[in-house]
């Protein structure tokens, strides 16, 4: 009987989440097909169109900053500076996880270009979600470092998720792909955290 690492079959399935999620932002937006009206009908259905309901907006408003680039970095650099010898590369995990989802995040922004669910031009595409990659893979490195906080970490990363389809800012599948992505960068740089640690920046 083979045996398979945990994080393999963990690999294997956010692989598959992708190119499911890759399927769907890369049907027409209008196209007739199931795997695009699924994803509308789900943004439909979470999305608070205006009036918003009040005070849900405003905490979700809230909730959807704590994936933003500015707070992942800003942790980052918080533990770096501050923490000692644990805490400090911690900190410099969660930088090298930030800029291997930023890569892959945006690279794939630019690549597929989709638009936003409300937003009749381009502007920064849509798929894969930033704020929900980058809340994904903090919360892989943070989940690792600090098991006991695991679950909460991963349904913080859930609930930023969330929060990008409840205003409006991404489809469901953007959401799901930026969830495999930084759970997987989280994955891969935690596991090579030894060789990372050995950089000197």
């Amino acid at each position: 009987m083979q045996y398979r690492c945990p994080s393999y079959t963990l690999s294997k399935s956010l692989i598959c989440a992708l190119v499911f999620c890759t399927l769907i932002a890369g049907s027409e937006a209008n196209a007739e097909n199931f795997l695009s009206r699924w994803d509308q009908t789900l943004f439909d259905r979470i999305y608070d169109a205006p009036p918003h309901q009040e005070p849900m907006w405003t905490l979700m408003e809230g909730i959807t900053e704590f994936g933003h680039y500015r707070a992942v970095m800003g942790l980052s650099v918080l533990l770096m500076a501050y923490g000692d010898e644990a805490h400090q590369e911690t900190g410099r995990l969660l930088s090298s996880a930030f800029l291997g989802t930023g890569l892959v995040t945006f690279g794939m922004k630019k690549l597929i270009g989709r638009k936003r669910p409300l937003d009749e031009s381009l502007g920064n595409p849509a798929f894969p979600s930033g704020h929900t990659s980058l809340a994904f893979s903090s919360a892989t490195i943070l989940g690792y470092r600090y098991p006991t906080w695991r679950i909460p970490l991963y349904i913080g990363a859930g609930l930023v998720g969330f929060s990008r389809i409840y205003l409006g800012r991404h489809y469901t599948s953007d959401v799901m792909a930026g969830a495999a992505i930084g759970t997987a960068i989280g994955v891969l740089v935690w596991h090579q955290r030894v060789t990372l640690l050995k950089w000197e920046f």
